[in-house]
Formats: structure tokens, C-alpha cells, sequence
């Protein structure tokens, strides 16, 4: 079944088959400093979300969009054609370890898959949950392919991965400008963090951020992040 996901400038079909959108993307999507960015590499675009925000946030990029899913790669297109920002979005059908450009990107982002496959699959979307064909290294490594020299990168994911994420970066000369550590609730424990590396080896600006102020109430700095976006 299908339904739509309304922003105040782009809406997102959304099915069943495709992993909905969700409050990590939300988040990457307003964290990433993309502002200096013309060229932008949208890994596993899903639905499309990350991509059209950083349409909206930066007038001047292109974007490109890949997926290894035909389903999420299908939607995704129909999302951007729907836009007002089709013509500075290129998706691609590929898998990540296939893909390769003529040019090196600004800003990558990616909402990569949180389980290892040795646990339990999701029912719905397995390749879009677990390291099936998308873990940790490949996406890291293929990152520092792809960047330019002052190009940087923004990922979200799961707080326990932090170190191994840390670890697999500095292997590839990669290191972190600004880290946010996310809490679901005010006073709850960490859940999720952003991180954002560059080739710069350099001191990090490190934050905490809180998404509800109470159950089922946006905190005030949520609110103020997201209100060039939700109605």
C-alpha cells in the first residue's frame, strides 16, 4: 500500500516494499553540513529523502542518488521526478562496490544498514536493516575513493558501532570534524550519532542533541532543526 510523507517543499511516496522514512534520516539530512558542496553522493538513497533534502539545503548542487534495490531505486525516481528538484538529482540502479564516477564528490551522505547479518533478518526490509550488501568497511572504504580533498562525509548509525566506525576511518585517512550524540528522550541514554569526517585531521567539535523533550513530544532544538522541513 501506498502512502505519502509531506514536507513543506517535497513529498515521499512511500511502500511497503521500501524502507519508510524515518527519524535517522531526518536528522542526517539537517546535520550535514553540505552548504560548500556542489557535487553530493546520496548511498542508498531509499525513498529519496536525503537526496531532496540537500536539494532544498543547497540550490546550487547536483546530487546523485544510488541504490542496489530495483524496488527502493524505482521509488526514488518517481520521488524526484515529483519535485521541484528533478533536474539536480541523477539516480542510479548499482551496487556500491560496482559504482564508480568520472568525478569526486563534496559531500557524501549515508543512512547505512545498522545489524550485522548474523542476526535476526528483518521481515520487510532485510537489505535496507542488516550488512548484507552494504556493511561498515565497503562503505567507508569506497567513501575515501570517491571524496574530494576538501570533500566531507556524514553518516548516522547506532552508538554501540562508534568505535569500529572511528577505527575503520582512521584506516582509510578519514577523521572526525563534528560529532553528535542523540538521545531518543531528555535525560535517556544515547542512542544514535552523527558523524561527519574529512580528510583534516583535527580536534572535533562534539555536541549532544535531544529528539523528544517526553514521549511523543519534539524537544524545542528538534523543532528548530527540522522547520525548514516539516509542516
Amino acid at each position: 500500500m501506498n502512502n505519502i510523507f509531506k514536507f513543506k517543499k517535497f513529498n515521499i511516496l512511500q511502500n511497503n516494499s521500501v524502507f519508510k522514512v524515518g527519524t535517522d534520516s531526518v536528522l542526517l539530512g539537517c546535520f550535514s553540513d553540505i552548504h560548500n558542496a556542489s557535487r553530493i553522493l546520496d548511498i542508498g538513497t531509499g525513498t529519496g529523502i536525503l537526496s531532496l533534502m540537500c536539494a532544498q539545503r543547497n540550490p546550487t548542487s547536483h546530487i546523485t542518488a544510488i541504490d542496489s534495490e530495483i524496488n527502493a531505486y524505482s521509488l526514488a525516481l518517481e520521488n524526484f521526478k515529483n519535485s521541484p528538484f528533478s533536474q539536480k538529482i541523477t539516480s542510479i540502479h548499482c551496487d556500491l562496490d560496482l559504482f564508480f564516477s568520472d568525478i569526486l564528490f563534496d559531500y557524501i551522505i549515508c543512512n547505512p544498514p545498522y545489524f550485522k547479518i548474523s542476526e535476526i533478518l528483518h521481515r520487510k526490509h532485510p537489505v535496507a536493516r542488516h550488512q548484507i550488501k552494504l556493511n561498515y568497511h565497503l562503505l567507508i572504504k569506497k567513501s575515501a575513493s570517491l571524496l574530494s580533498q576538501n570533500g566531507k562525509i556524514g553518516y548516522i548509525f547506532p552508538i554501540e558501532n562508534e568505535q569500529e566506525i572511528l577505527e575503520l576511518s582512521n584506516r582509510y585517512n578519514l577523521f572526525p570534524n563534528r560529532i553528535i550524540y542523540i538521545s531518543g528522550i531528555r535525560n535517556g541514554n544515547i542512542k544514535r550519532i552523527f558523524l561527519e569526517l574529512s580528510r583534516e585531521d583535527k580536534n572535533p567539535i562534539i555536541e549532544n542533541f535531544v529528539i523528544e523533550e517526553k514521549s511523543r513530544i519534539w524537544s524545542e532544538e528538534y523543532k528548530k532543526l527540522t522547520s525548514e522541513f516539516y509542516l
